[in-house]
This record gives structure tokens, sequence and C-alpha cells, in this order.
């Protein structure tokens, strides 16, 4: 029997004990548990996600609506809507963010650049002229 469902957008996953180099662009949502080192570029509407869980790693770049860290993250990271930071997460690099949320236990190392209307202008042409290729 053939099935008649659409395929809907679902949850990308770098699971524990996997090991990605190179540039990722995902949808919806971007859940890594295991290692990457490369970029991270969402083409997704405002609600898309990346999720680094505790014991996930990324090294490179993010760029993404929301940005939740619970791992360990050295990268260049834009959260044009909001980035969120867990207690367990160890951070360095710089973070550009609409909104931003450190919860106690956090390590934090770098730069904190909140984004306002001409720099969310600029994060918005860059995330098209990044689509154009």
């Amino acid at each position: 029997m053939q099935s008649k469902m659409k395929p809907t957008a679902s949850t990308s996953l770098v699971a524990q004990g996997t090991s990605l180099s190179g540039d990722l662009v995902f949808n919806t949502e971007l859940v890594i548990a295991g290692s990457v080192n490369g970029s991270i570029n969402c083409n997704g509407d405002d609600n898309s996600v990346v999720k680094i869980l505790e014991g996930g790693q990324l090294i490179g770049e993010i760029n993404a609506p929301v940005v939740e860290i619970f791992g360990h993250v050295e990268a260049t990271v834009i959260g044009t809507v909001s980035v969120s930071i867990g207690p367990t997460a160890t951070v360095s690099g710089v973070l550009r963010f609409k909104q931003l949320q450190v919860s106690p236990g956090a390590l934090i190392t770098g730069e904190l650049v909140p984004i306002n209307n001409s720099s969310e202008e600029q994060v918005h042409e860059l995330k098209e002229f990044q689509k154009r290729g």
C-alpha cells in the first residue's frame, strides 16, 4: 500500500559519537549531540533553531534565528532572534544576538554584541548573500 502522506519538515540530528566537518544548511531544527567543525546556516523562518546539547561540540560559525547552547562552542554565533546559553555551556568567540539569556553556571569567553536595527539589516543582507552562494 502506498502512503499518500507528504513529507514534513523534521529535525536534523548530529548524533552523539558522530563527527562532521563542513558546512551544514538546515530549515527547521538542527540538534547537535556529536561534533561539528564548520559553518551552520539556516534557510528557514524565524522559528528555526540550532541546539547544541550537553556533550555536543561545534567549532566554526552559526547563523540562525534561535540558538540554544548547552555544550561546547568555539564560534562566531549570530542569533537573529535569540541566543540562550545553558548552565552546562562553555562558549568562546563572538556572540551577536537580538535577545540573550545566560543561565548561572555557563562560561562565556569572548565578545557579546547586541544586534540593533541597523545591525539586523546587515545580518539580513548577509543571509541573502549566503543563500545566493
